[in-house]
């Protein structure tokens, strides 16, 4: 029998130690917090629990019990957290301290066992299965351990059923597996009770709860559609940073700041910048106009025979300090790329301005072209702007029977319109990043997120003196905003909710949707049921949960559209 049971401590501890290795190995990017935390007081307790069962002495067993109490006292309050995460709820640092503080009085109070009786009256080295055991009576201030355990419990209980009626957006996959987490916890709480003991329950119950743990985490991450876009959408960015204090002195700079301004080499940290070279007069002046406004400012300047885009913004440090912080992006080819488009618009109006009809067709059919022209050039996407288009105009003409939107005929002419230029930033991306044949490294990922500013850019400077002022802000929204994200993760500017407009919010669906389905060189396709589910689950998070009946509506429209299309492979069987 005590072979049996140090063996199943000893697995326990290994179990421990490779969900902790894995956990780090795997999310090692993204690896939250109390996540890491529990895992890390699972194996401290399991540990404590084997080295309790190998005690050869009264001393060793006291040693142990407090390892147990090390690594299991913060448990309730690191899994309270991870439910307040999982179900969206935002909880005040305060009341965080409160519990950490209420957490540590118990670990000091565990820590009294063997010198005082306030928390153990008195610890006895006994045996129990054929290995040593601490047998304990408690001490008056030992109820508060209780109390934490019961009070974390109903709190878990209260916060899971509260999200499940009002939180829509959070995964009820989720809310059963931190549900059975609870009810695990529970269920052994009573089994060591009844059998005086903990040691052969509790370190299985910790290391069930990880794995409880693993799932959620991949729940969470598979639930984040940020990820499938890493994977799925192109969209990448390469910015210099540079950053000062709010007193002018050089802070530092990222690498891509250097290949910008080979002058920074000569840029000391912790000092005023060099009053000599030509990029300290630009930082300079930009400082200075950005402290006359105290507010995020975007402005321009050439320095060599490039062109650059600046933008000053505001870092706090701490409550009485910031950082200036200026992103700064090359913006060369965009500028003469523009003016190429402004003498080219110049000599269009002239020639057609009598035939608004023949402006209109020959206007179409320029941005079709160069929407084809952006597909050329873009050996990943393999006709996307076009499936996604079309994959807008299924889902306006659904919209269309719904009054409750507000929208009018013309608006959503314009929509389906407006919908083949969403990428026409991309025809600005160098050839290298856009043809790349496989996933982006971050810098190149900045890179291509440029894309959106730049598309209603060139957009503006194509239509702004030959289409209606209603069309062309249309256009400009549909290709600036529609990778933005309903719940402000998006990008270029983070916008949230209403403030998106909406033929955005429109393409955002329809972008996502096809690049889901679609093969690419670095990714398989999703099958209609995964892209569905996916989009679905992101209603509330990515998208606007407004146009969910829309989408559901349109559903069989869409796939039909997909086996139809021509160059479109299906992976269905």
């Amino acid at each position: 029998m005590e072979n049996m049971v140090i063996s199943y401590l000893v697995l326990m501890c290994v179990v421990s130690f490779l969900n902790l290795f894995a956990l780090v190995l795997l999310y090692r990017k993204q690896l939250n917090f109390y996540f890491a935390s529990i895992f890390a007081s699972v194996l401290v307790a399991n540990v404590g629990y084997l080295t309790g069962a190998l005690a050869e002495s009264e001393e060793t067993v006291i040693i142990a019990t407090k390892a147990c109490y090390l690594g299991s006292v913060f448990l309730p309050m690191f899994e309270y957290f991870v439910i307040l995460r999982i179900c969206k709820f935002n909880f005040p640092d305060w009341a965080k301290l409160l519990l950490g503080a209420l957490s540590v009085t118990v670990l000091l109070l565990s820590c009294t066992i063997g010198h005082s009786d306030i928390y153990y009256k008195s610890v006895t080295y006994t045996h129990m299965y054929g290995v040593a055991y601490c047998a304990c009576e408690y001490g008056p201030l030992h109820f508060l351990w209780n109390v934490v355990l019961v009070g974390y419990t109903l709190a878990n209980i209260v916060t899971i059923a509260y999200a499940a009626r009002t939180r829509i957006n959070v995964s009820y996959k989720n809310l059963i597996a931190v549900a059975l987490m609870t009810l695990i916890s529970i269920i052994s709480f009573l089994i060591s009770r009844e059998i005086g003991s903990d040691t052969m329950v509790v370190p299985l119950v910790y290391v069930i709860d990880e794995f409880i743990l693993f799932f959620v985490c991949l729940r969470v991450r598979m639930g984040d559609i940020s990820d499938a876009m890493l994977e799925s959408l192109e969209a990448e960015n390469q910015n210099a940073f540079v950053a000062f204090s709010d007193k002018g002195i050089y802070l530092g700079c990222n690498d891509i700041a250097y290949k910008f301004f080979p002058e920074l080499g000569e840029f000391r940290v912790d000092r005023a910048m060099p009053k000599d070279l030509e990029i300290s007069k630009h930082f300079g002046s930009l400082m200075e106009s950005f402290v006359r406004k105290d507010s995020p400012s975007d402005s321009y300047f050439a320095y060599g025979r490039r062109n650059y885009r600046v933008c000053v913004r505001k870092v706090a440090r701490n409550k009485i300090s910031h950082i200036v912080l200026f992103r700064i992006e090359d913006e060369t080819r965009l500028q003469r790329y523009i003016k190429k488009l402004d003498t080219h618009n110049t000599k269009l109006k002239d020639v057609i301005k009598d035939n608004d009809r023949h402006i209109h067709a020959i206007q179409e059919q320029m941005i079709v072209g160069m929407a084809k022209m952006v597909e050329s050039r873009d050996s990943n996407t393999g006709g996307h702007i076009m499936r996604s288009s079309a994959v807008a105009g299924i889902l306006a003409e659904e919209l269309r029977k719904d009054s409750g939107f507000g929208r009018t005929k013309e608006y959503y002419d314009a929509l389906i319109a407006a919908a083949p230029m969403h990428d026409l930033g991309k025809i600005a991306i160098d050839d290298k990043i856009l043809r790349k044949p496989g996933s982006f490294t971050p810098e190149e990922f900045e890179v291509m997120k440029t894309h959106a500013e730049k598309g209603a850019a060139i957009v503006e400077n194509l239509l702004a003196e030959i289409e209606e002022p209603f069309f062309v802000e249309i256009a400009k929204n549909v290709a600036c905003f529609h990778h933005e994200r309903f719940d402000g993760s998006g990008y270029p500017y983070g916008l949230f909710g209403a403030n998106i407009p909406f033929e955005a919010r429109v393409m955002a669906i329809a972008d996502v949707y096809d690049a889901l389905v679609s093969k690419r060189c670095y990714k398989e396709q999703m099958s209609f049921e995964e892209a569905y589910n996916l989009i679905m689950d992101s209603m509330g998070t990515h998208f606007d949960p407004r146009l969910k009946a829309s989408f559901v509506a349109c559903r069989e429209k869409l796939e039909n559209y997909y086996r139809n299309s021509p160059g479109w492979e299906s992976n269905e069987k």
